[in-house]
């Protein structure tokens, strides 16, 4: 049986470095992480046994394509692996597991929308994982330090980040698509980590499309300027849907390809079941949402269950499409709510509102 973490809100100490954040956070949840990274190095291996001998290599290339990368949070990861006493190698399956080379594991799903209204610009997303990483989702809250303005991310215990908002209201989302070009890059959450330390839309945009990445995934970049989504290969990438400061519309993203010469290169036969149902789903229904609250319960939306926006959907070990949690962001006028588990399902449903005060966050009660 798994360890309910409960959804966490970790704050991370300010005037210390990554790596001393790193070590506290693995020292705290020492126990739900040896079980998460044991989870998933299952899942990977079951997708593809013939891995065992080149795990702990492929581990440690990508650890040294992140280093070079943004050093400081190939520290906060390390530190993760001393303060919970694992190996490196479990740390980063934790982490990279979906972008391991030649690997494409389809529960990993997600919706991210970006919708504008005359008077607030509105970003997040679901997160659509296998079931099992639910009880492992966590907050964390990052101070404002020398490099970058203060995060919140949501995320998981023993990974540094699968979505977040930074105190300049830049927000970061992903979602995964399945492309046969996968090769040796970086962790992948470690990019999420270092797109937030921009400051502007431009900036955050040329950090994503050079970085080296792994394998394909659809990037939401978006701040009170506008909204873009990026697919992202290790080979090209594409901009696939965008709205300019003052534009009114929404734009989304589900699982498959939307860039003409990505879709070239998308592996269908791992595409999540569900990624058009949610897709038109989301056609539907953005047009109709005129605040914060209106996003968030288009995110936890129910039509059409179990293939609904909040997904409920599994059919095997290799094709589940659970909503774990999501965030929805008021660009705007800085406001965020972050949740774990399904508000219409789960009898332990959390969530944390967040108002932004100053230079940091405030969490409201």
């Amino acid at each position: 049986m798994s360890t309910n973490c409960q959804f966490p809100h970790i704050i991370y100490r300010e005037g210390q470095n990554n790596k001393l954040w790193g070590i506290a956070h693995g020292e705290e949840f020492k126990a739900p992480i040896k079980e998460l990274a044991e989870i998933r190095r299952a899942l990977m291996l079951a997708k593809n046994p013939r891995l065992a001998k080149k795990i702990d290599e492929l581990a440690l290339e990508q650890l040294h394509v992140s280093r070079q990368y943004a050093s400081h949070i190939a520290d906060e990861i390390e530190g993760i692996a001393q303060g919970s006493g694992l190996s490196i190698t479990d740390v980063v399956i934790l982490n990279n597991y979906t972008d391991f080379r030649d690997i494409q594991l389809p529960e990993e799903g997600c919706s991210t929308v970006h919708i504008q209204t005359p008077t607030e610009v509105l970003s997040g997303q679901t997160w659509d994982m296998h079931r099992s990483a639910k009880n492992y989702m966590c907050l964390i809250q990052v101070p404002e330090t020398h490099r970058h303005s203060a995060q919140l991310v949501l995320t998981l215990v023993g990974c540094v980040g699968l979505m977040g908002v930074n105190a300049e209201n830049g927000l970061i989302g992903v979602n995964n698509i399945n492309t046969n070009n996968a090769k040796t890059g970086l962790i992948w959450p470690l990019l999420v980590r270092r797109v937030l330390e921009e400051k502007s839309l431009a900036e955050m945009r040329q950090a994503l499309l050079h970085a080296p990445v792994t394998s394909g995934h659809n990037y939401l970049i978006s701040s009170p300027e506008g909204g873009e989504h990026l697919e992202v290969t290790p080979s090209i990438y594409e901009k696939v849907s965008a709205l300019s400061k003052g534009q009114v519309g929404g734009i989304f993203h589900t699982n498959h390809c939307m860039g003409a010469e990505i879709e070239k290169l998308e592996d269908k036969s791992s595409m999540s079941s569900t990624t058009f149902n949610r897709y038109n789903l989301l056609s539907k229904k953005t047009y109709k949402v005129s605040d914060l609250e209106d996003f968030k319960n288009l995110l936890t939306d129910h039509d059409e269950f179990p293939k609904s926006i909040c997904s409920h959907f599994e059919n095997g070990a290799q094709d589940p499409s659970f909503t774990c949690g999501g965030g929805a962001c008021d660009l705007t006028n800085g406001k965020y709510i972050f949740w774990r588990g399904c508000p219409a399902h789960d009898e332990d449903y959390k969530e944390f509102e967040f108002v932004l005060d100053g230079k940091s966050f405030k969490k409201l009660i």
